[in-house]
């Protein structure tokens, strides 16, 4: 599990250091002759948990960035996003935006 809120397009820079020590050739993956990276990690997925204060939150900027390590580079395939946004909007309804979350949460099957 990663737990990140969105920050300016993405997430902290802080995660990003994480993965750039973590991403190590010969422990979380391997190149292929061809120069195909092949995940080497045992995780069968990740849950990544964002939350944001607006309502702006393009996907392929914070949680594609992670999406694309953890499929392309970890092995991990199933990636699945957990988020709860527009928490600073004026009169936004926090408490249904965390439920909604909560939700999200509830219906997922763990196998």
């Amino acid at each position: 599990m990663i737990a990140a809120p969105y920050w300016d397009l993405s997430f902290p820079a802080s995660l990003k250091q994480y993965f750039e020590q973590v991403n190590v050739v010969g422990i979380t993956f391997r190149y292929t002759e061809e120069g195909i990276p092949v995940g080497l990690c045992k995780a069968d997925r990740i849950f990544y948990v964002s939350t944001a204060g607006g309502g702006y939150v393009p996907t392929e900027f914070g949680f594609g960035y992670v999406k694309a390590l953890a499929q392309g580079y970890y092995g991990i395939g199933d990636v699945r996003l957990i988020e709860a946004v527009g928490l600073d909007i004026y009169e936004a309804d926090i408490e249904a935006i965390l439920e909604e979350a909560e939700e999200t949460i509830e219906d997922i099957e763990v196998v």
